[in-house]
């Protein structure tokens, strides 16, 4: 059954809400010397950025669901997963060059 945020104009609109549901997910990154786990869409991930794509559809493609990622910070890599992926926008640069 279709919901009202599934009606929306934008399809930056339903892929961030399907990421705030945590809807559907089939990648796991890991993030920094703690390896906080973020979940992700595969096929948002590939359709935004070249090294994903290779990453999972190119010769060397990855088959693993976990993709270790040690040298940026959680917090770092979450506000730009938002950001690319999600075109959401934050309050400045200055988040990310303290994260």
């Amino acid at each position: 059954m279709a919901t009202h945020w599934q009606y929306s104009e934008s399809f930056a609109d339903t892929n961030f809400k399907m990421f705030e549901n945590e809807d559907l997910f089939d990648v796991t990154l890991e993030a920094g010397n703690e390896k906080k786990q973020i979940k992700c869409h595969k096929f948002i991930l590939a359709s935004r950025s070249p090294v994903f794509y290779a990453m999972f559809c190119g010769t060397l493609a990855e088959s693993k669901d976990v993709i270790c990622v040690p040298d940026i910070e959680p917090s770092t890599l979450e506000h730009l997963l938002r950001f690319v992926l999600y075109c959401e926008d934050f309050y400045s640069w200055s988040i990310l060059l303290k994260s």
